[in-house]
């Protein structure tokens, strides 16, 4: 239990509660559907639980977070464009890959690089990697439409997924520059379709 109110636990004033990471030194982070249907961030911080909402915006959520209490993720502005953030000390910065129409960051490491995917003009999704304020789209090779990075190690390896031509949803790690699939034996068609 987070905390009470009276003898009703705090969650269940919630419609819905995702825990999404936790980082290494126990700093849990997520979001939720109030009973508004607008969904918020958290951070529970040894017992202190921390309520976040990117200035402005008509929803946020958490994707990931490093060991400096570095939060990424994505959040959506008044007119439904969906935009990844960084928040960093409490100040929030907008993280949109050049050009894009909708930019999710989805993970970073305790060097402040951040991963995630964006939506070209065409619809195809990319991943990308942006270090030292710098851009890279990372695109698995053969991946059909969708490539989507969701972590980042200290020492850079990348991990997400990309989808096949036959719908497939397939893990992958880059590091160095070398793409390694990883491919489950039980997603067999039907199985670990991707859910547009």
């Amino acid at each position: 239990m987070l905390a009470q109110i009276g003898k009703q636990p705090l969650l269940l004033l919630f419609a819905a509660f995702r825990v999404q990471f936790f980082n290494n030194l126990g700093v849990i982070g997520g979001h939720f559907l109030d009973s508004s249907n607008v969904r918020h961030s958290y951070l529970l911080n040894h017992g202190a639980f921390t309520i976040f909402d990117f200035p402005g915006a008509a929803s946020t959520i958490l994707q990931g977070l490093n060991d400096l209490s570095q939060v990424v993720g994505t959040y959506n502005d008044a007119a439904g464009n969906t935009h990844g953030f960084l928040m960093s000390s409490g100040n929030f910065t907008t993280v949109d890959f050049p050009g894009a129409v909708a930019t999710v960051a989805g993970g970073i490491n305790d060097k402040g690089q951040i991963v995630g995917n964006y939506d070209d003009s065409s619809g195809n999704n990319h991943g990308f990697l942006l270090s030292a304020d710098n851009f890279t789209t990372i695109d698995f090779p053969g991946a059909f439409d969708s490539t989507a990075p969701f972590g980042i190690s200290a020492n850079g390896k990348i991990v997400g997924f990309y989808d096949d031509n036959n719908g497939l949803l397939h893990g992958f790690t880059l590091v160095g520059g070398n793409f390694s699939p990883i491919r489950l034996p039980w997603c067999v068609p039907n199985a670990c379709q991707s859910r547009e």
